[in-house]
């Protein structure tokens, strides 16, 4: 079957980011327009009781998960043949388009122009990127558990044994 290859899963996993992209897009950029005051929504005071510093220290452990790359880092490295300066720029910019689309995402909601319920017009949009997320996530940890346990096999010596 085309799925059980690597360059299947592959495909899989492209094809689950392009409609996860596709309908985030859809999602998002149609609700910029309808932000009642972006001046206001990027310069609002933040409401949090111990002011702004503790605020945004609340919110460093959600911005650091958005960057959550460990799953997939080793079979990065081996696609970009170990190469050290591409395998760093290519995590670091990995990690950061994850967290500009949830910070646009912030910047929709709290700027009123995205209703983001489930029964609002959207529903089906958010299905689709909820699923597509799901799957490209999950086919990028299997494709990872594969090139991990292909490395540990490949390198025990059988007839040692």
């Amino acid at each position: 079957s085309v799925t059980q290859t690597n360059e299947g899963l592959k495909s899989v996993a492209n094809a689950a980011v392009m409609v996860l992209f596709t309908s985030f897009a859809s999602l998002l950029f149609p609700s910029l327009t309808q932000v009642q005051d972006p001046i206001f929504t990027l310069l609002a005071p933040g409401n949090h009781p111990e002011g702004v510093t503790a605020g945004v220290s609340a919110a460093l452990p959600l911005l650091f998960s958005v960057l959550i790359f460990q799953n997939i880092v080793p079979s990065l490295a081996k696609l970009l043949d170990f190469d050290r300066t591409k395998t760093t720029a290519s995590i670091a910019i990995g990690s950061a388009i994850p967290m500009f689309m949830y910070i646009a995402w912030c910047y929709a909601v709290l700027g009123g122009g995205l209703d983001n319920s489930i029964s609002g017009g959207n529903a089906a949009l958010f299905t689709t990127f909820s699923a597509a997320a799901l799957v490209g996530s999950s086919t990028a940890c299997v494709m990872s558990l594969a090139e991990e346990f292909e490395s540990i096999i490949g390198g025990m010596n059988i007839d040692a044994m």
